[in-house]
């Protein structure tokens, strides 16, 4: 099953990937402290560019990107994307976090591997969607999760797409979000930026 699912996962290991995301998503590169802290005040500038308390907003702003990027941060993540709301309700509309996992650190066998992904959904939804890309395997779960920088709670679904890489290991791609009455075209959405994923020889 693993060879129809990708292409990369019988041949030669790429050299790297690509996907399309929308324009006014902010990459924050979390595999580089400098990098790191270079993208969250390049977004906070743009946040607060114009306001006239911006001032005081653009530390408040650094603070916000700074609890979001650590709650989203795992051992893997190499980039995270936000999708940010300019006004009310909560910050973040949705994210996505890119983990890249090396055949090292999950051991041999690509099938076990995959197995294991689809059996994480629990409760929730696992399946193999035909996108553009091809066969994508997409599990998709509903937790609690803390709006960062504050205390409250609220529900999010989470949305995750499995790409194996030849000789072992994998990217995975992981979405959330809490705007749950725009679940149905987030949804659409996220299979779109799956759909775009592309090897690079």
């Amino acid at each position: 099953m693993t060879a129809h699912v990708s292409q990369a996962a019988a041949g030669v290991a790429p050299r790297d990937f690509t996907f399309l995301v929308p324009n006014d998503w902010a990459r924050v590169r979390v595999d580089d402290r400098a990098h790191c802290e270079d993208d969250v005040r390049q977004i906070a500038r743009v946040v607060t560019r114009g306001r006239p308390d911006r001032h005081s907003l653009y530390p408040q702003v650094v603070r916000l990107l700074h609890d979001t990027v650590e709650s989203h941060t795992r051992e893997y993540a190499v980039e995270i994307y936000l999708s940010l709301l300019q006004s009310g309700g909560l910050p973040i509309a949705c994210s996505m976090v890119v983990d890249v996992v090396s055949s090292r650190q999950v051991g041999a066998g690509t099938d076990g591997g995959l197995a294991a992904f689809l059996a994480t959904a629990g409760a929730g939804d696992a399946e193999v969607l035909e996108l553009m890309s091809g066969l994508v395997p997409r599990v998709r779960r509903r937790r609690t999760a803390t709006v960062p920088g504050t205390t409250e709670a609220v529900e999010t679904e989470v949305l995750q797409y499995r790409y194996p890489i030849a000789g072992g290991g994998f990217v995975l791609l992981t979405f959330a979000t809490p705007q749950l009455q725009l679940l149905e075209p987030l949804t659409a959405l996220f299979d779109a930026v799956a759909g775009s994923f592309r090897w690079l020889p």
